[in-house]
């Protein structure tokens, strides 16, 4: 653990590899919210991004990585946020500060339906809910090295990577099922603050509390 310190900036080759990453996920997204995930092709994704398909694989493993681009880039913030936390401050606290910061408190009409949009074809597709677990076990174990070096938990540190990301597994849950059901602006943003709250209220107490 250390004082927050300023980043480095990035040079201008990384800077044009992530957007070139960004706009092939994005013109992805676009086709698999306009035609189905299924229905969609790595050539198609190549040619709306105006890229070849050997860019696209350049930049992403399987199909399945092209939708969750956003929730990959997410896991190295929060890690990062973790293991720089400010002295004093416990790796749960790290966490709670971090994804309340991260909650908006209003989204546009446009926004609410993209986002519904999206969880809905995340719930109906089988391969996009193993790679959306995949990502959690990925980041779970991102997550313990952390704990492990800046905590003196030492083997318990998995432990506790798996505890601290299952509380913001049931999180994602919660929300799907909400935007889902049609609950959207403030009213979403108080619940889902709501429960991140109270679950990582839950962890600092223990559970036998």
């Amino acid at each position: 653990m250390s004082t927050p310190a300023a980043r480095p900036s990035i040079g201008l080759r990384e800077l044009k590899k992530q957007r070139t990453r960004a706009a092939i996920a994005d013109a992805a997204l676009e086709l698999f919210l306009a035609r189905g995930f299924d229905e969609v092709t790595i050539a198609e994704v190549a040619r709306a991004a105006e890229v070849s398909e050997a860019t696209v694989f350049n930049y992403f493993r399987t199909k399945e990585d092209l939708v969750f681009n956003r929730l990959d880039q997410f896991w190295i913030r929060l890690i990062d946020a973790i293991e720089h936390r400010q002295d004093g401050q416990g790796i749960v606290a790290a966490t709670e500060a971090f994804l309340l910061d991260q909650e908006p408190t209003s989204l546009s009409s446009e926004r609410e339906e993209r986002l519904a949009a999206i969880n809905r074809m995340i719930a109906e597709s089988p391969a996009l809910l193993a790679r959306e677990r995949a990502s959690y076990d990925h980041a779970a174990i991102a997550l313990a090295e952390v704990i492990a070096r800046t905590t003196t938990l030492g083997e318990d540190a998995a432990t506790a990577a798996h505890l601290i990301l299952g509380v913001h597994k049931t999180l994602v849950a919660y929300t799907r099922e909400q935007v889902l059901a049609g609950t959207s602006g403030q009213a979403l943003a108080h619940r889902v603050a709501a429960r991140t709250r109270s679950g990582y209220a839950l962890l600092r107490r223990g559970l036998d509390a």
